[in-house]
């Protein structure tokens, strides 16, 4: 399926510029992220993600010349397609953490938040500036991408504001490609947040608050996309979800 700039506009509250730029970028040779794909952009979360957050990040004061540049975006591929290396590949995660720091620096102009994220990925967080990650390790996979953050100078306000959104944002995704993905997940051993808190007393709690966080502050960023946040909270029933995953697993 093809997704238009339109779309992403009508369905999702971005920015037309920011959608055409994606919506007509070619796929970048070689990048393991975009293997076999003919379209830049898909409908699905792995790829959607990208003009949401970007859009979200204009929303929240970067600029848009600078968003759209291709030295930018040539950071977010690189990052990506090291991400999909550690996927698919033998490159272990502190391995991977090393190439996105490496690919960074060169480009970046936030040393400070670089600081940030090597400590948050070298198990240091409390050393950071600011609060990374959340209670569900599944839930932190995809925060490589902050390194493209790096790519901008802004101030401590704006990055509490550009965090809570990342979080806001993936979150949500992350928590609904899980639920769909929970057998399958559990039968390949991969990582799951409603698998981790299928066996812990109080998490489920936890997950549906993350939920609720995401509404609360995408609500402030982009209303289109809260409320598509806000309807997926009220028609998802995460306890009957695992509560149906557990009795499969009995039998």
């Amino acid at each position: 399926m093809f997704l238009s700039k339109e779309d992403l506009k009508l369905g999702y509250g971005v920015d037309l510029e920011i959608g055409k730029f994606l919506v007509d970028r070619k796929v970048p040779v070689g990048n393991l992220y975009w293997k076999k794909r003919l379209l830049y952009l898909l409908p699905m979360p792995g790829y959607i993600f990208i003009p949401l957050f970007t859009d979200i990040e204009y929303r929240l004061g970067l600029p848009k010349s600078e968003l759209l540049s291709e030295k930018h975006f040539q950071l977010v591929e690189s990052i990506l397609h090291s991400a999909a290396t550690l996927e698919f590949t033998t490159m272990s995660f502190e391995e991977h953490i090393r190439d996105c720091v490496e690919l960074t620096r060169p480009v970046c102009r936030n040393p400070a938040f670089l600081q940030d994220l090597v400590y948050y990925f070298g198990g240091q967080k409390d050393k950071a500036s600011i609060a990374l990650g959340t209670p569900f390790k599944a839930l932190n996979r995809a925060d490589a991408y902050l390194f493209s953050l790096c790519y901008f100078p802004f101030s401590d306000e704006t990055k509490k504001k550009l965090v809570d959104a990342w979080y806001a944002l993936i979150t949500y995704y992350l928590i609904i490609d899980d639920l769909e993905d929970i057998k399958s997940d559990f039968e390949k051993n991969e990582e799951n947040a409603i698998l981790e808190s299928a066996f812990k007393e109080d998490s489920v709690q936890k997950i549906k608050a993350l939920m609720a966080r995401s509404f609360e502050v995408m609500s402030r960023v982009n209303p289109v996309l809260a409320n598509r946040i806000e309807y997926k909270n009220q028609v998802t029933d995460i306890n009957a979800i695992i509560t149906n995953f557990l009795q499969r697993q009995k039998k």
